[in-house]
């Protein structure tokens, strides 16, 4: 009996799969492993033996099963066999004992690989798309539990599938399509997979905006506030964070107030991180500004007129000014009020209404960020009546027919009063005279004049000019006498002709004065005591016997005016027989 080889044929068809993207061509065939025989399930097989190892094959048909057979098919999953009923000794070509039955193996394999991937050392995050952040690597680990795994191919672009041999190093930015597949021994390759997910390398953006009231860009108000905005385009903001100079990180949620920051320099740091640990820290932005916390500080200024008494007294003219001083932003408006009334913008110097009293002056001032100073006040009281000035005369005055007449000795007297800011000075000068500070005075030349004066307050308030006449009379009367008698002849006395008069004769004395008139005559004879003279009374040395005979006499005679101007005149004369 000739040995009996048979052989197998497969019919191996040539198959293109298309997608989206293609995958390579695998060929379904036969592959033999360490005697083992693997077919691609879906093949046919056409059974062919041969008595000769190297003969010729014989078409091996089956008549039980022709509907069937050339070609069959491997109904089973992994192994198969094709039978012999008994084992022939192949020396004795007898059964062989003990009987066993003869099992060619044969595996189908119709099933694909399974392919897997993993996406590792990158942040992951998950919304309705998957994002990695930096350092990701894909694997991609495929099993096949037939002919074994021939190869895993992948594709990240329209370039066609490569084979896979070590993890995927994805280091570039923004959305990948990875595609990929594996294929075993027999040609099985599984459906492509696909995996859609975004690198995201890039931190957020973040920026800040200031809230409320800045000045020149970097001069903040405490009633303003930082708000931060921060922008990811891939796997988006997780959280922002943000600190003052060296405080510790706080974490952003809603606008960032200034209240609790000190008056002075600051830096406001700030930064984000996205969904995917991608850190904007390393290159957080900074913005430097100066919380002006302080507000102006104001004062008035009096120009003019002011007298510091029980108020501060000003006139009319008087004109206030405002000033203020800030120690940042600068100050963008002075405000005040006037007893109460309305808030006026300061512009320039300013007065007070025309009339007099007590006011209030109210100001503040608000810088360029809104600082508002607290109220200052200043009292004072506008005083705008003059002094009241009267010209009094001390003695000797006398009047005559209206006319005041004074002499030399006569003091005059200005009295002033103000009932406000009081009397600063009271001038005045005789005639055409520059006016001079008062103190008490006396007009000295005889004649007519006329003294001007005024008084000035404290505030410089002058009242008129006032004027008043006088008449200066420093003339004294002139003396008369008359003796009733002529001289009887004359006689030397010491060196002195005198005339002689007998004891009989009467002397008569007068006085006249030209202006306010003789008040009085008084006379003496010899040593005694002067004594009033009686108008019309003669001096008789009968009636009055005081002229003795053969006597030299003098009498001393005083005429005094009604202004107490004096004139003296002495008379010598030689009573006879």
């Amino acid at each position: 009996m000739k040995n009996i080889y048979i052989s197998i044929l497969f019919f191996i068809p040539l198959m293109i799969i298309s997608q989206n993207t293609s995958k390579l061509d695998h060929q379904k065939r036969v592959y033999i492993n360490n005697d083992n025989t693997y077919v691609q399930k879906s093949l046919p097989l056409y059974l062919k033996f041969s008595v000769e190892p190297n003969g010729e094959n014989h078409t091996l048909n089956s008549k039980s099963s022709k509907d069937y057979t050339n070609p069959m098919y491997l109904d089973t999953e992994g192994i198969n066999y094709i039978r012999s009923k008994w084992a022939v000794d192949g020396k004795t070509k007898k059964i062989a004992s003990p009987k066993q039955e003869i099992l060619y193996e044969i595996y189908a394999d119709g099933l694909a690989p399974k392919t897997k991937s993993f996406f590792k050392n990158a942040p992951r995050y998950s919304s309705k798309k998957n994002y990695f952040g930096k350092g990701l690597f894909v694997e991609l680990n495929a099993k096949d539990y037939g002919s074994g795994l021939e190869n895993t191919y992948y594709t990240l672009s329209s370039d066609g599938f490569k084979e896979y041999s070590s993890s995927l190093q994805m280091d570039k930015e923004g959305e990948i399509d990875l595609f990929y597949y594996s294929s075993d021994n027999v040609g099985n390759s599984e459906k492509i997979r696909n995996k859609k997910f975004t690198v995201d390398l890039t931190p957020p953006s973040t920026e800040h905006s200031i809230i409320g009231i800045v000045y020149q860009e970097t001069i903040l108000s405490p009633t303003s506030s930082f708000k931060i905005s921060s922008d990811d385009n891939l796997s988006g903001v997780k959280n922002t964070f943000y600190a003052f100079d060296e405080s510790n990180n706080l974490n952003y949620s809603t606008q960032i107030k200034l209240s609790n920051l000190k008056d002075g320099n600051h830096i406001l740091k700030y930064w984000s991180n996205d969904n995917v640990e991608n850190s904007e820290l390393e290159s957080a932005k900074t913005f430097s500004f100066y919380l002006d916390k302080i507000a102006p500080v104001s004062k008035l200024d009096i120009v003019g007129d002011l007298f510091l008494g029980k108020y501060n007294y000003v006139s009319e003219r008087t004109e206030f000014k405002l000033s203020s001083n800030d120690n940042k932003a600068g100050v963008k408006n002075i405000h005040y009020r006037i007893n109460g009334k309305d808030r006026k913008t300061y512009s320039g110097n300013f007065k007070l209404p025309n009339k007099q009293g007590l006011y209030s002056i109210k100001y503040d001032a608000i810088d360029n960020v809104e600082n508002l100073s607290k109220n200052y006040y200043k009292t004072v009281f506008l005083d705008n009546n003059p002094p009241q000035t009267w010209i009094k005369y001390g003695s000797p005055q006398f009047f005559k027919n209206g006319e005041l007449f004074i002499s030399n000795k006569t003091k005059v007297i200005l009295n002033s009063k103000d009932s406000e800011s009081g009397v600063k000075n009271t001038l005045y000068s005789i005639d055409s005279e520059a006016m001079k500070d008062y103190s008490s005075f006396v007009v000295e030349s005889e004649g007519k004049h006329v003294i001007n004066f005024y008084s000035i307050d404290n505030v410089n308030n002058v009242h008129d000019n006032r004027k008043s006449k006088c008449h200066v009379d420093n003339t004294p009367p002139e003396i008369f006498h008359n003796f009733s008698i002529e001289p009887s002849g004359t006689k030397n006395k010491n060196g002195e002709n005198l005339n002689i008069y007998p004891n009989y004769t009467r002397l008569y004395l007068g006085a006249t004065d030209e202006k306010v008139g003789t008040d009085k005559i008084l006379y003496s004879i010899g040593n005694g005591k002067l004594v009033p003279y009686s108008s019309g009374s003669s001096l008789d040395i009968s009636e009055l016997n005081t002229f003795l005979k053969n006597k030299l006499y003098e009498v001393k005679i005083q005429a005094i005016d009604k202004l107490g101007n004096k004139s003296e005149k002495t008379i010598k004369f030689y009573v006879g027989k």
